[in-house]
């Protein structure tokens, strides 16, 4: 037996975890604290102590409603963590492990509408840790028990027990089962009448246009994330909102709790079965009421609004979002950013559009926020987050884009700039720079330089979208800072003279300013529906100018008076442009949403807390964080493995809080005492996270009349670095022994012979890049990016070579033989599209060379599961191996959604394959030994229990060419493999 055994039981253990969310840099410049109230600990670094505050006394305000709801409380208190090292914006609930992570930025999403920030999300991730904690069926710390399955290759050598696996299978039986929509739905319903979260305009324009254009999910949709960011937003997060408030109103609030408590039942993986129980309705009953409800609603709402419809002509209508246009000076070509071509709306890139010509063109990548022309139109300012700096974080900086030369100049380092935008004079820039949860706005130089702060806000406002207006010293930009929406506001640069201009209950946003600087235009929801109008600063006037049954926003207009704006629809934001803006009739755009007629069949319980003023941070003692872990969680596995006896064992794991100190491991032994462990501990408090992992495995064998015993051990140890965005270094000592006993009778006394035959140690430098970018089939079928392993290690190794007698003792004792080399490996896979929609290509390379001449337990082996699968993994060795692979993977059915019991379908995907490479030691090449496979691989994607994914694989792959080892044919037949796992192998 040799050490792939423990490879492979390493790579099972990963993906039994590998929905773990790990660290990706370690920050140690970074200092930690730790505020303690009653029910929470809130650890916060230096820079974020306004916001740890705020947290823990949002955190108190709602315990009391939110437990109450559930009639659940935690066991212990919850640990917020507040984090502010990256220009991110979010926040996590791990359930299991009592901690929530914030982020102290206010989140700046197209998708959702703007609300207090802290007060949402900190309520939002605690409804998390309380419904999610009264739901579960087993104890907290049981979090899943696995299912595994490994199978091996009937091919093998002389000196190992069984052959390499070629048939893996990992699934859970999980201790906490719920849709993902509902599970979104209770975190955002929060408590009734609560409104620290409430279906505004956005939440309605979404879930509108999606009924009105026939692009409602699926409940089985909605149960799954792995989507577009609209359709994940708009399914699980959107519509699981929509309906968790349509039965909540229509059948109480105590709906939610009781469902809840319906599937606790230790046997219930259905949430049918709970509805059924609660509502006497079966969850798609339940759907079709709702889905009948807004047809019908909808339908009534917007008959006024679709027959005065004033629209725009689409002019960019690819990708799912097209933001912040902006003219050129002279009034011919649009810039704007766009994600078309991609997936993610987050994937923006600037591009620039002549709407004389109709000519489009893009010119540089990752742009956010928003973009400015330079007065003379030969450049363009914006944001985006380059690089990272010394310590991995990565923040907003200011670009400029020179037409002429096609250059992009770096204006600002690591200084959180966004929103930039030029003076009239081309002397000056304004942007907003962030810090601790609150932004504000500054000046500076073109050149980046003298940034100098104009607003002095301190208490989580938010500025967005800043304007300079012509002939003018004033700028105008959308603030928040009242419970829900923006205002619009002016200031003049010297930050002296600050005014609102429009403050109502209704959302202001995107100020565009004329080019003659006498009026701005802007998006309102005052009548329902985000729509442009053009605000007179003379007289104050407002003005409606669009009229439409998705939404407007980000209006700019030229000197001829020509609008170009975003407009929604149920597939993105688009870009249009209006050219004849005329004034319109309000009455003719009003629309109230069917979720504000929907009352409370009871009464819901009234909250002290909405008349919240966060303007007063209390002062709470704080301390230097001390090391706080979470309990030691278990997943209990049930593993059948060879020799076919059942294996029973757990993983485990635990934590400190903050993630610096982690253990991971697992343990699992069968009745013929074979067993296998494993230990990885992870000390995280430098730039290099500091590494010791163990694995041991325990064997026993059959051989003729003797009992065989196998013990292999292996220790490494060393330090972890971050290099860069997908590339990391592994620097590590390696030492492993394997050793082997005998139990066998002579003459009718039990005798036994223990000996090790191979002793190792190495020096290790592994370095792994992986650039992937997302897309829809990235998971299953890359279309583009690359994943390369490069290793380099330097073995000193000792081999047994024979047994001797020992001079003195008379016993037998080993004699080694001493084989040192160095191994070059090098394995790179590289993905690109086909000419075909969702078709993609795999090209694998792989290199070995081993530099000197061992004995063939170190050999390279070319075959099996992770190598050419026409041929057994034990058939192919040598010193050196060479290995070129081609796959051609495309669709068979997309976007099933597909509910089966326990599971539902997603995509299946097709793969055929082939390979060329060989293993040899000799000196020179022989060609014409090169061996050859051709196979097929299909793929399926799929999610089990709602919330977790699971990726099938089943192979069938031919070996070409029929050749001799060791005395034994291989090739010239079909083999095949098989996998369930939580990510697909590569």
């Amino acid at each position: 037996m040799n050490k792939t055994v423990i490879q492979i039981l390493m790579m099972l253990s990963f993906f039994s975890l590998s929905f773990a969310q790990m660290q990706e840099y370690n920050h140690p410049e970074l200092k930690w604290f730790t505020i303690e109230t009653d029910h929470f600990y809130v650890h916060y670094h230096n820079g974020t102590e306004r916001t740890a505050r705020l947290t823990a006394k949002i955190a108190e305000d709602i315990y009391g409603p939110i437990t109450s709801l559930y009639q659940y409380e935690p066991d212990g208190k919850i640990h917020f963590i507040v984090r502010d090292h990256d220009d991110n914006s979010n926040g996590a609930a791990f359930y299991y492990d009592q901690k929530v992570e914030i982020w102290a930025p206010a989140m700046d999403f197209p998708f959702r509408g703007t609300h207090n920030w802290l007060r949402n999300v900190i309520t939002h991730e605690f409804s998390h840790m309380i419904s999610l904690g009264a739901i579960r069926k087993m104890p907290r710390q049981l979090q899943a028990v696995y299912l595994q399955w490994m199978d091996y290759e009937k091919e093998t050598r002389k000196d190992v027990i069984h052959g390499y696996p070629n048939k893996l299978v990992s699934v859970p039986l999980p201790g906490t089962v719920v849709p993902i929509w509902f599970a979104e739905g209770m975190a955002q319903f929060q408590r009734a009448n609560l409104d620290y979260e409430k279906w505004d305009t956005h939440r309605d324009m979404l879930l509108r246009t999606a009924v009105t254009e026939n692009r409602l999910q699926s409940l089985a949709e909605m149960s799954m994330f792995g989507k577009t960011s609209l359709r994940n937003e708009g399914g699980a997060y959107n519509q699981g909102y929509g309906l968790t408030l349509y039965f909540a109103h229509q059948y109480g609030e105590e709906t939610i709790p009781k469902l809840v408590q319906a599937m606790t039942q230790k046997t219930r993986m259905s949430f049918s079965g709970a509805t059924k129980e609660v509502l006497n309705l079966s969850d798609q009953q339940l759907y079709d009421q709702w889905k009948t409800w807004l047809d019908s609603s909808y339908a009534h709402h917007l008959k006024p609004i679709q027959e005065h419809a004033v629209e725009g002509k689409i002019i960019d209508g690819e990708g799912l979002g097209n933001f912040y246009a902006a003219w050129s000076p002279d009034g011919k070509t649009v810039a704007y950013l766009s994600s078309r071509g991609k997936d993610y709306i987050s994937l923006s890139r600037l591009w620039i559009y002549n709407v004389e010509t109709g000519k489009r063109s893009k010119l540089t990548s990752g742009v956010q926020t928003t973009v400015s022309w330079s007065p003379d139109g030969k450049k363009l300012v914006y944001a985006k987050d380059e690089d990272r700096n010394k310590y991995g974080s990565l923040y907003l900086d200011l670009y400029q884009y020179d037409l002429d030369s096609k250059k992009e100049t770096r204006l600002t380092r690591f200084k959180r700039a966004r929103y930039p935008t030029w003076s009239g004079d081309g002397n000056r820039l304004a942007c907003v720079i962030e810090e601790d949860g609150t932004s504000n706005l500054y000046t500076c130089a073109p050149d980046g330089k003298q940034l100098k702060a104009i607003t002095q806000f301190d208490q989580g406002q938010q500025i967005f979208s800043p304007r300079w207006i012509p002939g003018t010293d004033q700028i105008v930009f959308a603030l928040s800072g009242k419970t829900h929406g923006r205002d619009l506001a002016v200031i003049d640069s010297t930050g002296q003279q600050f005014s609102c201009l429009l403050q109502t209950d209704a959302d202001e946003r995107d100020p565009y300013p004329t080019p003659d600087g006498q009026a701005i235009y802007y998006a309102s929801d005052q009548t329902g529906i985000f729509n442009v109008y053009q605000l007179n600063l003379a007289d104050s006037s407002s003005q409606l100018v669009t009229n439409v049954t998705g939404g407007v926003f980000m209006p700019a207009v030229n000197d001829s008076g020509n609008l170009v704006f975003t407009t929604f629809k149920s597939d993105g934001y688009k870009l249009a442009l209006l050219e004849q803006v005329t004034p319109l009739e309000t009455e003719n755009a009003r629309y109230e949403s069917p979720y504000a007629s929907l009352k409370y069949r009871s009464q819901p319980q009234p909250f002290s807390i909405h008349d919240y003023d966060d303007s007063h941070v209390p002062e709470l003692a704080a301390q230097p964080y001390q090391t706080q872990y979470g309990s030691m969680m278990f997943l209990p596995r049930i593993m059948m493995d060879y020799p076919n006896k059942p294996k029973l064992g757990t993983y485990f794991y635990s934590s400190d809080f903050l993630d610096k100190i982690s253990l991971f491991g697992g343990v699992a032994a069968n009745t013929q005492k074979d067993a296998d462990v494993f230990a990885m501990f992870n000390y995280n408090q430098f730039k290099p996270s500091l590494f010791l992992e163990a694995f041991y495995q325990k064997r026993h064998t059959k051989d003729d009349d003797m009992n065989v015993i196998f013990d292999l051990m292996e220790v490494d140890m060393g330090a972890d670095w971050r290099l860069g965005d997908g590339l990391t270094l592994r620097t590590a000592y390696v030492f492993d022994k394997y050793s082997a006993g005998m139990r066998y009778q002579d003459q009718g006394i039990n005798l036994s012979y223990d000996y090790t035959y191979h002793i190792g140690n190495a020096i290790q430098l592994l370095w792994n890049y992986e650039m992937v970018p997302p897309t829809l089939i990235s998971g299953i079928a890359p279309d583009a990016g690359m994943r390369i392993s490069f290793e380099i290690r330097r073995a000193w190794n000792r081999f047994l070579d024979d047994f001797e007698v020992h001079p003195t003792y008379g016993t037998l004792v080993e004699t080694y033989t001493d084989h040192n080399y160095t191994q070059y490996m090098l394995d790179s896979r590289y993905y690109t599209k086909s000419v075909f929609k969702d078709h993609s290509m795999k090209l694998r390379v792989r290199v070995g060379v081993l530099d000197n001449a061992v004995d063939s337990f170190y050999n390279f082996y070319a075959g099996g599961l992770d190598g050419m699968r026409g041929y057994p993994f034990y058939s192919i060795e040598g010193r050196k191996l060479a290995q070129l692979g081609l796959a051609y993977r495309f669709p068979l059915i997309q976007n099933m959604a597909l509910a089966l019991p326990i599971m539902t379908l997603d995509d299946l995907f097709l793969s055929v394959y082939g390979d060329y490479g060989n293993a040899w030691s000799k000196k020179d090449v022989d060609w014409n030994d090169w061996k050859k496979d051709v196979g097929v691989q299909v793929r399926l994607s799929t999610y089990v229990f709602y919330g977790y994914p699971m990726k099938i694989f089943w192979d069938a792959c031919y070996g070409l060419d029929g050749f001799t080892h060791k005395h034994t044919q291989y090739g010239e037949a079909w083999r095949y493999y098989f996998g369930i796992l939580f990510d697909f192998l590569e």
